[in-house]
Formats: C-alpha cells, sequence, structure tokens
C-alpha cells in the first residue's frame, strides 16, 4: 500500500499533482491502494484525485509533517511513502526512513537523499548516468533518464500529423498551470496581424493562472482561438500543433514525445535549462532570461518559425534521445519489485556531414540548423566579442531572428582524436554582387592554435577562389588582434587604398568598422 505526499502550492502551477496522478494510476494498474497526502487542497486537486482517498492536511514544519505523516499511514497499513515535493528537507526522509517505510523520491534538482528508489528524469547528457552517485546511499535504486518521464499515459501512443497535409497551421499556446496570462497577450500583440486573423490557436488557461480575463478578450476578437480551461491532459493539442509556444516545463516533455517544433522560455528558476542538454531531445529554441520586451518580439520569431516549420521539424527529427508515455509505468514495476532494465534510455548518435578531410585529423563540416545555439556560444565567448565590430554579447532572440534570415556561407572546423570530436572553429563568407567575397571566422574555444587558424583559412580561399575566381576578399580585422592581421598578411591580404571603390563597399559590408580596424583585401588572381 502507497501513500504519495505532495506539497504543491498554486504559484507551483500543477506538474507536481499531475505526474503524481499518472503515476497514482498506475500503480493501481497492479491492484494496489495508494493515498495522496495533500497541503493545499482545492477544486482542481479534489476533481484531479476523485478516484483516490485524499487527505487534506495543513503541517507548519518539516517535523510536524514527518509526524504526522508518520501517523497516517500507521493508521492507515501503508508502507511504502512516494515524496514529490521541492520543500520537504532531507531530515524528513530521514525520519520517514527511520520509522521502517520504504521511500522514494522524486528530483530533478541534484540533492543528497535517504531513500530506497530515486527517480529524476531529467535528462544532462552523458553524465544522466551518473547523477546522484555520492548523494544517495549505495542501495537505493536510481531511475533516471527520460525513459522515467511521467508524462498521462495517453502518450503511449502519439498520432502526429503530417506536415504534408492539408491540415491547417496550429499553434500551442501555453504556461502551465499557472502563470500571468498577459504574458501570451504580449507575445500575441507582437504577431503580424495575418498570423493573428489566419493561423488556428488553441490557448490554455491553467487552473491557476492569472489575467484570465485577458484570454477571455482576445478568444471574443479572434474566431481563431480556441480557449482550452479545465483540461488535464493535452496530448491531442500537442498532436495536431504546428507549433508550441510557451513555459518550460512537462511541455518539453510533451513536444518531445509527440514531435512538436517549440520555442520556449523560463519563467521559474527550475525551468532554467543548459540549451545543449534541450537539443538532445530536438529542442534548439529557448529563452533564459526572457524579459518583458522580449515578450512582443517573440512574436516576430513565432512569424519566421511558421514561414520555416520544415527546418524545424528536421531539428526535432535529428533529436538524439527520445520519450514516450512508458514511463509511469516503467517506475511503478520497479517499485512493486518486477524487474527492469534501468537507465536504458536510447540514444540515436548524429554525424554532420563531412565537407572536406584537411588533415588527417582537422575536417570541415557544412553547419546546419544544429548548430544555431553552438555558434551563438563561440560568438559570445569574450576572447572573440572584443575583435568584433560588435562587441556586446547577442542574445538568444536576436541571434534567432538573425539566424533564420541570414544568407551566410557556414562551415565549421571540427578536430578528431580518436572517437572524440570537438569543435575548433566556425568560418563563414558571403557573396556581394557577384563581385566581393567577405567573411570571417571566430573560435569555439579559447585556445585555438596558429596551425588550425591558418589551416582553415587556406581552405577557405581556396574553396572560394573555385566556386568564384574572379571575386575579390574584403575584410576588416581589428588593429589589436595581432594573430590575425599576422594571418592575413601571410596568406596575401593586403591594405585596401582609402580612395578606391573597393573601400567603399567594405565600408557598407561593416558600417561598424572604425579607425580601430584595418581595412584589407585579397585579389585571386593578384597572386
Amino acid at each position: 500500500m502507497f501513500a504519495i505526499r505532495i506539497t504543491n502550492k498554486q504559484d507551483n502551477g500543477i506538474g507536481h499533482l499531475m505526474r503524481m496522478k499518472h503515476l497514482a494510476s498506475a500503480l493501481k494498474q497492479h491492484q494496489l491502494g495508494v493515498h495522496i497526502i495533500l497541503d493545499d487542497l482545492c477544486q482542481f486537486s479534489q476533481t484531479l484525485y476523485a478516484d483516490f482517498k485524499v487527505a487534506d492536511v495543513h503541517w507548519q514544519n518539516y517535523e510536524e509533517d514527518a509526524l504526522l505523516t508518520i501517523n497516517y499511514m500507521h493508521q492507515n497499513s501503508l508502507s511504502h511513502l512516494i515524496v514529490d515535493s521541492y520543500t520537504l528537507p532531507h531530515e524528513y526522509e530521514q525520519l520517514i526512513k527511520k520509522s521502517g517505510f520504504t521511500l522514494t523520491v522524486i528530483d530533478d534538482n541534484e540533492r543528497q537523499h535517504t531513500c530506497d528508489f530515486l527517480i529524476d528524469y531529467k535528462w544532462v547528457g552523458p553524465n544522466t548516468k551518473s547523477r546522484y552517485e555520492s548523494l544517495v546511499p549505495t542501495d537505493c535504486v536510481r531511475l533516471l533518464g527520460p525513459n522515467y518521464c511521467i508524462l498521462d499515459p495517453t502518450y503511449r501512443t502519439v498520432e502526429k500529423h503530417s506536415s504534408e497535409s492539408d491540415l491547417p497551421v496550429r499553434v500551442l499556446f501555453s504556461l502551465g498551470g499557472g502563470g500571468d496570462l498577459f504574458i501570451l497577450k504580449r507575445i500575441f500583440d507582437g504577431l503580424p496581424r495575418a498570423i493573428q486573423a489566419n493561423v488556428l490557436f488553441d490557448i490554455v488557461i491553467g487552473p491557476y493562472a492569472t489575467n484570465k480575463d485577458t484570454m477571455y478578450a482576445i478568444g471574443q476578437e479572434f474566431p481563431n482561438i480556441n480557449i482550452l480551461e479545465n483540461v488535464t491532459c493535452l496530448k491531442e493539442y500537442y498532436e495536431r500543433a504546428s507549433l508550441f509556444v510557451g513555459a518550460l516545463g512537462t511541455s518539453f516533455y510533451e513536444c518531445a514525445a509527440t514531435k512538436t517544433p517549440a520555442i520556449t522560455f523560463s519563467l521559474e528558476d527550475n525551468q532554467t535549462n543548459d540549451i545543449d542538454i534541450l537539443e538532445w531531445l530536438g529542442h534548439y529554441l529557448h529563452i533564459n532570461d526572457v524579459s518583458i520586451d522580449d515578450f512582443l518580439r517573440l512574436g516576430e520569431l513565432i512569424d519566421i518559425a511558421l514561414s520555416q516549420l520544415p527546418r524545424l521539424q528536421l531539428l526535432v527529427a535529428k533529436r538524439k534521445v527520445s520519450v514516450d508515455g512508458e514511463g509511469a509505468r516503467r517506475i511503478a514495476k520497479a517499485l512493486v519489485g518486477e524487474k527492469i532494465s534501468t537507465n536504458c534510455f536510447a540514444i540515436a548518435e548524429q554525424h554532420c556531414e563531412v565537407k572536406t578531410e584537411l588533415t588527417d585529423n582537422l575536417v570541415v563540416c557544412q553547419v546546419d540548423d544544429t548548430h544555431i545555439n553552438s555558434y551563438l556560444s563561440a560568438r559570445n565567448l569574450p576572447s572573440n566579442s572584443v575583435r568584433m565590430t560588435v562587441q556586446n554579447a547577442i542574445k538568444p532572440l536576436e541571434h534567432y531572428l538573425w539566424w533564420f534570415n541570414q544568407s551566410r556561407f557556414n562551415f565549421v572546423i571540427t578536430e578528431r582524436e580518436g572517437s572524440r570530436q570537438s569543435q575548433s572553429l566556425y568560418i563563414w563568407h558571403n557573396l556581394y554582387k557577384d563581385k566581393y567575397l567577405y567573411g570571417g571566422w571566430f573560435s569555439c574555444n579559447q585556445d585555438l592554435s596558429l596551425p588550425i587558424a591558418m589551416i582553415a583559412l587556406q581552405w577557405q580561399l581556396e574553396f572560394c577562389k573555385a566556386s568564384h575566381p574572379n571575386a575579390i576578399w574584403l575584410a576588416v580585422i581589428h588593429k589589436d588582434n595581432k594573430f590575425v592581421n599576422l594571418l592575413n598578411s601571410y596568406m596575401g591580404f593586403v591594405a585596401i587604398p582609402i580612395h578606391s571603390k573597393e573601400y567603399k563597399v567594405t565600408q557598407q559590408l561593416f558600417p561598424l568598422a572604425d579607425e580601430k580596424f584595418n581595412f584589407v583585401m585579397w585579389d585571386p588572381n593578384a597572386q
């Protein structure tokens, strides 16, 4: 017999409530009784747990919480406690264990625990398996990774509508169970009028959301808006969505399970994620530090995303880790003692297409959209940005808006050592009026060696000479960047005469380049 202890306040949304409902239902399939212990029983949770025995409690501190939980479990002949809480401390767990109960803890914050089972379905890349190694008892069973993601059981079978069908374009908006809906209104206001009027929108109003009237008003103004309230499972709406827009949370896994392209942002600290971790599951457009002004500009990004849906769908298809709806069932089997294959997440390896082998351990790869975030990270390295015409760090939203409109030819130089690969530098060029080439490069780390830079630049010049034999290279180099000035001089770049046509064109191409920069050119036919 199980008890599930959930601490859930309205400002936390409904994630804890929903996932424990699914786990409780999975345990019930094993003919086991499950009690739910809450401290914030409301109409929503009362309806959600109508099929379970629910205890409504109001305890002030963890010692009292533990004592009353222990008494409740004894009174109801319960032997196994499942805790889903960000607020109950490690000391609470120790009190529960001292009383002889089996304890399962749900967490994603990589904290110390005293428990028999630890469940954390957060993906953190190759280190996922090793999480909690020194933070839990050695005999603790750790169920880690997306295989244990707790979703509605309907996600076991997904029917994603084909992008090639005649179905209309749909956008699903959601902040989860709570959130200030003024945010969604501001995003909607930033959309072009044609998108507002012609695209179909499903907009989720969570039970704990504020400013609901703003969404009701928009829904009355636009007949193409479908307001979703009191909906406990959004699977069918993810399946038919062309694009999801909203707060990162359970939506991240729901998008992964339904292969839905997404634009997300973080509203709470526990929604902040490293973008390279999200990419493993096919999610590439996320903003951690979002501002009120960003919400209006997100309308621009949505407009671009809808025009580039095949590119976003391809990113989802290139995910390395998959999510399904079997997580709750896998956990239930483990908790009742059935043998399962733990930590068995499937990883599909992806390799970029090699453009040219430069040396035995250096290759040039064509850059695709999977580089959208690593490109920005490299560009924003202080060692790179300090020598650029725009020295400020570029924000993700600005970068995303630029990325889908830019026409550069982008390549990445990758260094291979055995089975290991690491990116060394990005190199790019563009053609102007079929007469001039301009470009640049920036390192992917702080320790780029001169030989790699020389090989990369030599390849670029030869590559462009073959494709555009008469085009003249134009470039600007910060005068303090002695490394690049020396390298380009070695490759045959010379100063551009100040009164020449080439100088004026270079000024047009690099309008922010001032007296701190050298203007140089390379004529392939003058060598």
